[in-house]
């Protein structure tokens, strides 16, 4: 059988990893978790941390029991350091019920530290979707708990190249995750207090008194202090949405100076960043499809994209789509006519990007015996999926052995066949063909029909004969399980298909009506928009 569409602990296949070959392979008993122990300790040692900031905070607030008693109330998760944020957050607790502080007490979980616990895991969680609780746990142990210092770690330790602080979509992160880490902590204002988190970010006076305030707290200074930031709180003006921009660069930068002691990621083989990997993959599948033709893709492509159109090659990872595509289709056709294709399964392309992603890695651990599986998927997030960043094979004997375990490892159909053929595959009318037909584009039909005769003589000049194997016979009860499977499927694509013809059918109308609308004279035409709107 092939490999599940989403990859667990990539280990090596012992009954392929033969001579020099190493192929890595999915393991159903191991999904990369850590034990149950070390899960255990991680979550006790981040309650300790939090316990010991809530100390910290209670020594500050000592002179102040009006807002010490809010301390129940308050949470670790905000913006800036750990006390701060506790004292920020009990400071909102209090202005929400100044008169004696009762309504806004009851019901509220008394345990701090686990409720801190719960919205700092839900931050990081929410922030970077790939994380699992565990991980976001073992990031924020290294972090002591900060979570934008645990953000900083989470970047660097997945080299997420398109974080960029004070971005629209940062911001966008920042302020969905804030809101969900406050209502997962259970604090009795959480909308309140997100807004008041961006509130004081948005504007960069607002932040840098507000810092500086909570650092010239002490537990013998001036009652004022605190009291002055108090009242501050409940009347900060709550921004609007395109207000928050690069504003919210501050709390980063703050957060890079307190990372400085932080400690180093220690830990291998992220199960994240194999996440990230396919997500990677993925976007590049998605790339491919649209530089298809859809005609050819429909009727014919569909069949070798998903049977043998994998990533790796001596292309960049679309190019080497397509061309592996088109190879297998002009060199082993199918055996019968195949029915036009409308929609392509999700499952489905899940599977070949699963496949790619061990194929990438046997491939890089076959050819340099010094990596690791670990190794190899941070390399490949370094570099886009580039195999041609690595050391050149001293031979081709040698190259053609790496690529021999990608395909097994990918479980291509003619793994041999498509070493050979990738080995040998260097020329630079390839790229001339593709960069000719508008770089980025779509290509046309004429251009793949030359991409593949010009892919098959390359395939002959390697002397391997391309003979189509028959299908091989299976048990008859095999047999009707698979039909029966394959009816299940068919009626699923029947009806996600009409949904989709729908929705198109609708956008057009819509579009139609509008583009309609547009062309209708200067003085109907605000009357027309405001029915639309």
């Amino acid at each position: 059988g092939s490999p599940a569409s989403s990859p667990a602990m990539a280990n090596l296949r012992a009954n392929a990893s033969t001579g020099h070959l190493r192929v890595y392979g999915t393991s159903l008993s191991d999904d990369g978790a850590l034990p149950r122990e070390e899960r255990e300790q991680d979550t006790s040692l981040l309650l300790r941390k939090i316990e010991l900031h809530r100390d910290e905070a209670v020594k500050l607030l000592a002179s102040h029991p009006d807002l010490l008693r809010f301390l129940d109330a308050a949470t670790s998760v905000g913006l800036l350091d750990l006390v701060s944020n506790i004292v920020v957050s009990a400071m909102l607790a209090a202005a929400a019920d100044p008169v004696d502080g009762a309504s806004a007490l009851v019901g509220v979980d008394k345990d701090m530290k686990q409720r801190s616990l719960d919205g700092l895991v839900a931050f990081l969680t929410c922030f970077f979707p790939h994380l699992i609780d565990w991980e976001a746990v073992r990031y924020l142990v290294l972090a002591q708990a900060d979570p934008l210092v645990a953000a900083r770690i989470v970047v660097e330790d997945r080299r997420t190249k398109c974080f960029r602080p004070g971005s629209a979509a940062t911001n966008g992160a920042l302020k969905l995750a804030l809101k969900c880490a406050m209502v997962a902590a259970k604090h009795p204002c959480p909308s309140e207090l997100a807004g008041v988190w961006l509130s004081l970010c948005s504007s960069l006076d607002t932040l840098e008194k507000a810092v500086s305030l909570l650092s010239a707290v002490r537990p013998n200074s001036p009652g004022d202090i605190l009291h002055t930031l108090a009242k501050q709180m409940p009347v900060v003006p709550c921004p609007a949405p395109d207000a928050i921009g690069s504003s919210l660069i501050r709390p980063w930068e703050l957060a890079a100076r307190r990372s400085k002691h932080a400690a180093k990621v220690t830990h291998q083989y992220s199960w994240s960043l194999r996440r990230v990997l396919l997500h990677t993959i993925h976007g590049f599948y998605l790339q491919a499809l649209a530089r298809m033709p859809g005609g050819e893709l429909r009727s014919r492509y569909h069949r070798s994209m998903l049977k043998a159109g994998h990533c790796y090659g001596p292309f960049d990872p679309v190019t080497n789509i397509i061309v592996n595509t088109i190879w297998y289709e002009a060199t082993f056709p199918p055996l019968s006519q195949l029915d036009e294709l409308d929609i392509l399964g999700t499952l489905n392309l899940m599977r070949i990007e699963a496949q790619s992603f061990y194929g990438l890695v046997s491939f890089l651990c076959t050819h340099d015996k010094d990596l690791n599986a670990d190794q190899a998927i941070r390399f490949l997030l370094d570099t886009d999926l580039n195999l041609a960043a690595t050391k050149q094979c001293s031979s081709v004997q040698e190259e053609q052995e790496a690529f021999r375990a990608a395909a097994t490892a990918a479980w291509h159909p003619r793994p041999d066949a498509q070493a050979a053929f990738l080995s040998s595959c260097k020329t630079p009318a390839v790229l001339s063909l593709l960069s000719d037909n508008g770089g980025q584009q779509q290509l046309s039909s004429q251009c793949v029909h030359q991409l593949a005769m010009l892919l098959s003589s390359a395939f002959r000049s390697t002397g391997m004969l391309a003979q189509q194997k028959r299908p091989v016979a299976i048990y008859e009860r095999r047999f009707h399980l698979t039909m029966d499977e394959g009816h299940i499927q068919r009626r699923a694509h029947r009806r996600i298909s009409r949904k989709v013809k729908a929705a198109l059918s609708r956008y057009e109308v819509q579009n139609s009506v509008r583009t309609s609308l547009s062309s209708a004279s200067c003085g109907m035409r605000c009357e027309y928009i405001c029915v639309w709107s």
